[in-house]
């Protein structure tokens, strides 16, 4: 993998069947540690590139649905393979999106393990139709593929979830347009040229560009799913186009995640591992801690064990080996945090800065903050209720048990949660009172058994469907039924 990266300057463009169109307009991809730095050049697609795109991929899918599942599963299993060696790969992901490089060696090896989950369970669930029969009927339930499946991913973790989407669809029989963000573009499109060549011309095809490209896209109608990770202001838009010809969606949205910080937690670790869950790429993370409850009486302590951890976080440059955090994915998200911090201020929070920083002199050229901590935030104010996406966490102070669930549930997000305590049975109660698609305890992140069967997605206004597990595959296919009346019956 890493031979197909240059040194310097990379320069990508659409893939659409067989071929890498590089003449055209482009835009330039900078390093957001060091602003100076031109990463890539990505050539974008036309509106004539989206429906060539589309064709070529619809015209590959009959072919591809033939292809036996054990087939598809094993292609999918020699992509996963080309992510076992890629230090280019993971160099050139911090080029592009800030995150240090330990976070994203980690995504490669979490994207290679979500193609090889997507490639068993396609395997599992589509060899042969189940069928039932009585003395009157015999009746047979057919997965069959949607057919063209657009995928729109977001900058902050793109190949993972990329290959979320991705390989679960042409496990099942779909072909993929993949529209990768303009802010991380790169090693979503290095990766994917690999893999297109790896499969049958038209099964994966790129294209990149704004939102004119995506809308038309979403709007073609010949595309038959549409599967998006991003923000739900986005997710509403792509909902109001794919209603016009009722283009089936799937979404992955924000969230807003509470960790509720039980009485009879260990403190000591409950802050160490919240701190480094909140600030994991600089809080650009969707389940990413984003809001901290904490018993009233044990507030000030807790406090005191947060900050001080984090204070331990070194932050720099993303390829500084000492950089526990990197800076910000791009000067939208740069402007939103600095205009938080501003309000904040105003509004006379008490926020707490802590961090180490590395090389401070550089950052004027880069998107660095410090890591901040709201500390006895108001349960009602935006930084609580909204979610801000950066490294800002409120600690909120509570009561009792039945406040705490009210106050978690209390947005319109529900993507992820956790429940900090010493007493399992205690947790697993609480646990069931959240209203989530996915409640972790003594933890916020899925363990590795997790990663493979929880179905990963959120209730409200966090999503609609579900990534990973049978269920994320079983998002790609749709059902024939054959009910056979016997004669005589």
């Amino acid at each position: 993998m890493d031979r197909l990266i240059e040194h310097g300057t990379i320069k990508v463009g659409p893939i659409i069947g067989d071929r890498e169109l590089t003449a055209g307009p482009s835009f330039e991809v900078f390093d957001p540690g060091r602003l100076g730095d031109l990463v890539g050049v990505v050539t974008t697609a036309s509106a004539d590139d989206v429906d060539t795109a589309v064709a070529a991929a619809r015209a590959a899918q009959s072919s591809w649905a033939k292809v036996s599942v054990e087939e598809r599963a094993a292609l999918v299993r020699r992509a996963a393979a080309e992510l076992e060696s890629t230090e280019g790969l993971a160099v050139l992901m911090t080029r592009e999106g800030g995150s240090v490089l330990s976070i994203t060696r980690s995504e490669l090896a979490g994207a290679a393990a979500a193609m090889m989950h997507a490639a068993d369970f396609g395997e599992a669930l589509l060899s042969g139709n189940k069928t039932f029969a009585d003395s009157t009927s015999w009746v047979s339930i057919e997965p069959r593929p949607y057919g063209v499946v657009v995928c729109i991913v977001p900058w902050n973790a793109p190949v993972v979830l990329t290959m979320q989407k991705v390989a679960p669809a042409v496990v099942a029989g779909n072909t993929v347009i993949v529209k990768p963000s303009p802010n991380a573009p790169l090693a979503v499109a290095v990766l994917l040229r690999r893999f297109a060549e790896l499969f049958p011309p038209g099964v994966i095809n790129v294209l990149h560009g704004d939102s004119e490209v995506g809308s038309a896209l979403i709007s073609h109608p010949t595309v038959r799913k549409i599967s998006f990770t991003g923000g739900p202001e986005t997710a509403k838009s792509i909902m109001r186009s794919a209603a016009e010809s009722l283009t089936r969606v799937h979404f992955e949205l924000g969230g807003n995640d509470p960790a509720i910080v039980l009485d009879d937690a260990d403190l000591d670790f409950a802050a160490d591992k919240i701190a480094g869950y909140a600030f994991r790429r600089a809080g650009q993370v969707c389940y990413a801690i984003k809001r901290v409850y904490v018993p009233r009486r044990l507030a000030s302590d807790f406090n005191d064990r947060l900050l001080a951890r984090m204070g331990e976080i070194h932050v720099g440059y993303g390829l500084d080996q000492n950089a526990a955090m990197g800076p910000l994915n791009n000067e939208a998200q740069c402007k939103r945090i600095a205009a938080i911090h501003e309000r904040l201020a105003a509004a006379g929070a008490n926020v707490q800065f802590a961090g180490i920083k590395l090389s401070p002199d550089e950052w004027q050229d880069g998107y660095y903050f410090q890591p901040a901590a709201v500390l006895d935030a108001d349960p009602a104010d935006d930084i609580v209720t909204e979610e801000q996406f950066g490294p800002i966490l409120p600690v909120v102070a509570y009561d009792t048990e039945d406040e705490v669930v009210a106050m978690a549930n209390g947005t319109e997000y529900g993507l992820g949660s956790s429940i900090w305590s010493s007493d399992e049975d205690r947790a697993v109660a609480v646990a069931a009172r959240v209203e989530a698609g996915m409640t972790i305890i003594n933890g916020h992140a899925l363990s590795p058994l997790g990663r493979k069967e929880v179905p990963f997605g959120g209730t409200k206004q966090s999503g609609i469907g579900w990534e990973n597990s049978t269920y994320g595959l079983l998002e790609y296919v749709e059902f024939h039924s054959t009910d056979l009346h016997k004669r005589g019956s």
